[in-house]
C-alpha cells in the first residue's frame, strides 16, 4: 500500500487514502510520512480530531501553523491562510490523517491555500456517504482514492502469527478474518486478547477459537470507536441487526426505518451484498460488532429484533458469484445463524417424533455445526429402526460417520452388518454403502454381487456410484465415462456424488475447463442445499482442477473459501484433507511458507490417514513427529497406494517422491507403467514425469512434458519443466537449464506469484549467503562500486561474487542476472520448510 501512494505522489497527485475505523489507515499515513521523509523531501503532518471540529483553524494550531497574537484570540482566515502558506514550502507534502475530522476553518485555509498553488497531499478518511459537500477531499485534485484493503486470510495467519508465536488452527483463522472483516486493527485485538480472554486457546501447538464466536468482553474496547457517534434510534437499529443477522434488503427496510438504514450505511456500519439475484442482503459490518452488540447493545433493539424474527424469515437466496471481502463476511455470518436454526427447527421434529425421517435433517445440521458426539450418539440411541428406505439411509449416516469422522471402519461396518440382518430388503443400500465407505479410507473393494429388492430405490445407485470408483482408481477414463453417462440417480446425495465423479472424470481425462466450470456449478448447488459431504467433495475438485491448469491465485482463493465454509459446516473428511494438502502445497508453490505451515499442521489430525484421490494423504505435507516423510517412506507410501488399488493417487504421489528426490525405485517404475495402461492422458504424462525423471532420461522427460502439455496440466508442465532443467545442469549444460527455467517462467505466467515453485531450481544453484545477497540488490542497478559500499565489501570482492554467480547459473552478464533475480532465481522467503533436494528447501 505505501509502495503504491508512494507512486502517485511520486507522479504528483494527492492521494485520498479511504477505510473504515481499524483499517489501519492512520498507520499507512505514519508509513508513507516517514517513507517521504526517507527520500529526503518536506512533510507537513496534520490530523483531524472531532473533538475539535468546532474550534477554528484547530488542527493547523495544533500543528504549530499561526500561533494566536496576543492583540487577539484569534486570527482572521487570511492570516491562517498566509502563516499556513509560509509553512507549506514548494515541495512540501501534506499529510493529513482524519481528514473528515477536520475543523471548517483549516479546510477553507488548505483549500484557499490550493487555489493559489497547488497542494500535494495524502489524506485519510473513513467512508462517508452521502459526499459532504465541505470535506476536503473534494477541494485537492487533482487526486485518486486509494481504499485501505481488508486482509485476506494469509495475511491475518501472518499478522496473528507474528503475535501469537505459532500458528492458528485453519477453520478459526477463517473465522477470524470473518468476523473482522480482515480489518487488522480487529485482527490484532483479538490476537493480542484472546489467549488472556479465553477467546483463543493453544492446544496440541496450534491455537483455535473453542467457542462458535471470537468475542470476549475484553474485546470492547476495540469495537466501540466503529459504532461511536450513533444516536438512540441507531443504536437499536444496530442491535436488531446484530441479533437477525444480515437480512434481504426488502426485510431491512420493513425491519428498520429508512432514516435509521440510512444512518448505519453513513456510518459505514451497515453493508449491502448485492451477491446473486434479488436484492441481496444487508448486515453490520465487520461482523465483530454484531457479537459486541448481542452482548451489550440496546433492550430496545432486541425487541424490534425478536418481533420481526416472529414471522416467517426467507433463507438467503442463492448465489450466482464467489463473495470476497466485506461480502463474504456477511454471507458467512448469514449461513451462521442459519445453521443454528435448522438445528432448533429439526431438532423439535425430531424431540415430537423421533423417527429416521425427522432423524436425518437433525443429524446433518448437527455436523453442519459440529455438535459434540454426545449429541449424535444420542440420535442413534433413541431414534427407532423400521423397514424403510430411510432407515436404512440413517444407519448410512451414522456408518458414514464413525468411519470418515472418527476414524473407526470396524465400527462402521458393524453398524451395516447389524443392519443387514434387521433391514434386509434394503440390503443393497448397505451394502454399497459399506462398499463406498472402505473406498474412501483403507482399499478399493470389489463390487457387491446381489439382486437389489424393487423396493430399495437407493441401493443400486450407491452400487454405480462404487463402480464408477474403481474405474478412476484405475485410471479406467472412457470406461468411467461411459458408466456414469448411463446412470441416472434420483436421490440427492447420490447424485452429488455421481456429479463429483462426472468431474473428476474430466481432470483425468485432460478437460480442465469444462471439470472447473462444471465444479463450480456442482459447489453452488451443494452450498444451497447445504449439504457438506458435497460441499467439501465440489470444493475439493475445484480446487484440484484449478491447480493442476496452474491458476494458482484462483485455487489458493477456492481452498481458502472452502476452509472458511468448512468453520461453518465443519464437516472433515478425506475431500477436506485434500484441500488442506493441496492448499498447503499452493502456498509454497506461491512463495508463503507460514501460511503452507498452518495449513499443513491441520492435516495431521485427519482421523482417516488416506483417501482415494490427489493429495489425500495427510503425511505428504503435514509434518510426522515433526519430521516429513523420508525418500524412502516416501517410497513405500507410493507402493502402499497401488497395492490398495489407487493407482490415481499413486500417480499422483510417485510424482511428489521424484521432485523430493527419489531415484529409480520400483515403486516408481510401477507408477509410471501402470499409468501407461491407463485411458487418461494427464495419468499417462505424470507417470511418464514420474519414470524419465527418476532414470534422470532427459529426451524422455521432454517427451512427457508435450503429454502433460496437451492435457492442460500447467503446473505439472512448469514443474517438470524445472525437473528437465536439473537434469540438465547435472549433466553440465548449466545455460541450457538457464534457457529451460526461462521459459518455464514465462509460460507459467497464469501462475501468478509462483517463486515457490521454482525453489528446487534456486536450491539445485547453491548459491552462498553473500552471493544471495549480491543478486538480491543487481535488479535495483547499483554500479559494482555502490554494491561494494552497501555491502560493506571491496569491489574485488564484489566482482568475485558476480562471477561465481554467473559460473553457477549459467547466466552471463549484469543485465540477464538482475533479470533472473527477479523471475526463477528470486530469493525465497524466510521460514521454507521440509528437506528434499528436488521440492522443498532446508530452513526450519
Amino acid at each position: 500500500m505505501v509502495d503504491e501512494v508512494m507512486g502517485y505522489v511520486g507522479a504528483g497527485l494527492s492521494v485520498h487514502l479511504v477505510g473504515p475505523r481499524a483499517s489501519g489507515r492512520s498507520e499507512l499515513c505514519s508509513l508513507v510520512a516517514e517513507r517521504l521523509e526517507d527520500d529526503g523531501l518536506i512533510v507537513l503532518r496534520l490530523s483531524g480530531h472531532r473533538a475539535w471540529q468546532n474550534e477554528p483553524f484547530a488542527a493547523l494550531t495544533a500543528a504549530g501553523i499561526g500561533g494566536a497574537p496576543t492583540s487577539a484570540p484569534r486570527r482572521s482566515i487570511g492570516e491562517m491562510t498566509a502563516a499556513l502558506s509560509k509553512q507549506v514550502s514548494s515541495g512540501t507534502v501534506l499529510v493529513i490523517d482524519d481528514a473528515d475530522a477536520l475543523d471548517t476553518h483549516s479546510v477553507g485555509a488548505l483549500r484557499n491555500l490550493h487555489r493559489q498553488r497547488r497542494l500535494l497531499a495524502v489524506t485519510s478518511s473513513r467512508h462517508r456517504h452521502p459526499v459532504a459537500e465541505n470535506t476536503l477531499m473534494l477541494g485537492i485534485s487533482p487526486a485518486v482514492q486509494v481504499r485501505s484493503p481488508a486482509l485476506e486470510v494469509a495475511e491475518v495467519h501472518e499478522v496473528c502469527r507474528s503475535i501469537l508465536g505459532s500458528p492458528i488452527e485453519a477453520g478459526s483463522l477463517a473465522r477470524i478474518a470473518m468476523s473482522t472483516g480482515g480489518l487488522i486493527g480487529l485482527v490484532r485485538a483479538i490476537a493480542t486478547v484472546g489467549p488472556r480472554a479465553g477467546v483463543l486457546e493453544q492446544l496440541d501447538g496450534l491455537w483455535r477459537l473453542p467457542r462458535r464466536t471470537g468475542w470476549a468482553p475484553e474485546l470492547a474496547t476495540a469495537v466501540e470507536p466503529l459504532v461511536a457517534g450513533l444516536d438512540q434510534a441507531g443504536w437499536d437499529g444496530a442491535t436488531a441487526l446484530a441479533v437477525t443477522g444480515p437480512v434481504p434488503l426488502d426485510e431491512a427496510e420493513k425491519m428498520l426505518d429508512r432514516s435509521v438504514l440510512d444512518a448505519l450505511f453513513a456510518n459505514g456500519l451497515a453493508r449491502h451484498s448485492q451477491d446473486g439475484p434479488g436484492t441481496g442482503v444487508v448486515g453490520l459490518y465487520p461482523p465483530l460488532v454484531g457479537d459486541y452488540l448481542i452482548a451489550e447493545g440496546s433492550a430496545f433493539g432486541l425487541v424490534i429484533a425478536r418481533n420481526h424474527l416472529d414471522g416467517d424469515q426467507r433463507l438467503l437466496d442463492h448465489h450466482t458469484r464467489r463473495p470476497r471481502g466485506a461480502d463474504a463476511a456477511l454471507l458467512h455470518q448469514r449461513s451462521l445463524r442459519q445453521m443454528a436454526d435448522e438445528v432448533a427447527r429439526a431438532r423439535r421434529a425430531w424431540t415430537e417424533m423421533p423417527s429416521s425421517e425427522t432423524a436425518l435433517p437433525l443429524l446433518v445440521a448437527l455436523r453442519n455445526t459440529a455438535a459434540p458426539r454426545e449429541q449424535i450418539e444420542e440420535v442413534e440411541r433413541r431414534t427407532p429402526l423400521t423397514d424403510s428406505q430411510e432407515s436404512a439411509w440413517m444407519l448410512a449416516w451414522f456408518a458414514t460417520w464413525k468411519a470418515v469422522e472418527l476414524g473407526d471402519l470396524t465400527a462402521a461396518k458393524t453398524v451395516l452388518d447389524e443392519g443387514l440382518g434387521r433391514l434386509p430388503t434394503f440390503a443393497a443400500t448397505l451394502a454399497a454403502t459399506k462398499a463406498h465407505l472402505e473406498f474412501q479410507t483403507a482399499y478399493v473393494p470389489e463390487l457387491p454381487t446381489l439382486e437389489p429388492d424393487p423396493r430399495d430405490t437407493v441401493g443400486p445407485e450407491v452400487l454405480g456410484i462404487v463402480a464408477a470408483e474403481r474405474l478412476l482408481a484405475a485410471g479406467q477414463v472412457e470406461q468411467a465415462r461411459n458408466l456414469l453417462e448411463s446412470q441416472h440417480p434420483a436421490h440427492a446425495h447420490t447424485i452429488g456424488l455421481h456429479a463429483f465423479l462426472v468431474g473428476l472424470a474430466d481432470v483425468l481425462g485432460g478437460d480442465l475447463d469444462r471439470a472447473i466450470e462444471f465444479a463450480r456449478e456442482q459447489l453452488e448447488a451443494a452450498n444451497q442445499s447445504a449439504n457438506a459431504v458435497l460441499i467439501q467433495n465440489h470444493a475439493y475438485l475445484s480446487v484440484l482442477g484449478l491447480s493442476i491448469a496452474g491458476r494458482l491465485n484462483e485455487a489458493s482463493q477456492a481452498a481458502f473459501q472452502s476452509l472458511s465454509s468448512s468453520s461453518v459446516a465443519a464437516y472433515r473428511d478425506v475431500a477436506h484433507t485434500g484441500i488442506l494438502t493441496l492448499g498447503a502445497e499452493i502456498a509454497m508453490a506461491q512463495g508463503r511458507p507460514e501460511y503452507a505451515r498452518s495449513l499443513a499442521s491441520q492435516i495431521g489430525g485427519a482421523q482417516v490417514a488416506f483417501g482415494p484421490w490427489p493429495g489425500m494423504v495427510a503425511s505428504i505435507m503435514a509434518p510426522n513427529d515433526g519430521r516429513m516423510p523420508s525418500l524412502r517412506e516416501l517410497c513405500e507410501l507410493v507402493g502402499q497406494r497401488l497395492d490398495a488399488g489407487y493407482v490415481t493417487g499413486g500417480i499422483f504421489l510417485a510424482v511428489e517422491a521424484v521432485e523430493r528426490g527419489v531415484n529409480q525405485n520400483k515403486h516408481i517404475t510401477r507408477a509410471a507403467e501402470l499409468a501407461t495402461a491407463t485411458e487418461s492422458p494427464l495419468l499417462q504424462g505424470l507417470g511418464a514425469y514420474a519414470g524419465t525423471t527418476a532414470a534422470g532420461d532427459i529426451d524422455g522427460l521432454r517427451e512427457a512434458i508435450v503429454t502433460l502439455a496437451d492435457a492442460g496440466a500447467l503446473v505439472f508442465v512448469t514443474r517438470a519443466a524445472i525437473s528437465l532443467a536439473i537434469l540438465q545442469r547435472e549433466a553440465g549444460d548449466l545455460a541450457g537449464a538457464a534457457e529451460t527455467l526461462d521459459t518455464a517462467w514465462e509460460r507459467s505466467e497464469i501462475s501468478g506469484n509462483r517463486s515457490g515453485l521454482f525453489r528446487r531450481a534456486a536450491t539445485h544453484v547453491g548459491l552462498s549467503a553473500r552471493e544471495s545477497e549480491v543478486l538480491r540488490l543487481l535488479p535495483e542497478g547499483p554500479t559494482t562500486a555502490n554494491l561494494a559500499a552497501d555491502l560493506e565489501m571491496s569491489t574485488r570482492t564484489v566482482e568475485t561474487h558476480l562471477h561465481n554467480i554467473s559460473r553457477k547459473t549459467g547466466v552471463s552478464g549484469r543485465e540477464d542476472l538482475a533479470r533472473v533475480a527477479t523471475t526463477w532465481l528470486r530469493p525465497a522467503p524466510i521460514g521454507d520448510y521440509s528437506p528434499g533436494s528436488r521440492h522443498f528447501t532446508s530452513g526450519s
